[in-house]
């Protein structure tokens, strides 16, 4: 069974839509945290409280930009498709892309999940 080639670019354009989602859940999330940091920060806090929280501030700072980035070349590679007429060149690169772009969502998630993880422990065992 062949799949035409209109077909094959509209299955990639949904996958596509389906990883800037994901990465804007993540981006969604970090603004809240970020939120939550900065409502930590305003509290009559210790100085290690402060510096720890900052070190997050940091990190989810650098988790946000990673997102940013996976967003730009997503949209990158979405207005590359334009241009495409070769079935086989389409099915190589969309391939590869694809292994790219859901290794670097998986890395974001699981670098957003470990610190979302480690920020609520820091925040129960502190303010609790």
């Amino acid at each position: 069974m062949t799949i035409s080639l209109l077909q094959y670019i509209s299955d990639v354009k949904n996958e596509i839509q389906f990883w800037e989602n994901e990465i804007n859940f993540y981006i969604n999330e970090i603004k809240l945290l970020n939120i939550r940091l900065d409502s930590l920060l305003d509290r009559d806090i210790s100085e290690y409280q402060a510096n720890k929280l900052q070190n997050f501030k940091t990190l989810n700072s650098s988790i946000n930009t990673t997102a940013l980035e996976l967003i730009q070349e997503i949209e990158d590679f979405d207005n590359s498709l334009i241009g495409k007429d070769n079935n086989k060149e389409m099915n190589e690169e969309t391939f590869e892309k694809y292994h790219y772009f859901k290794e670097k969502l998986d890395n974001i998630a699981n670098d957003y999940m470990e610190f979302k993880d480690e920020f609520l422990r820091f925040t129960i065992s502190t303010f609790a």
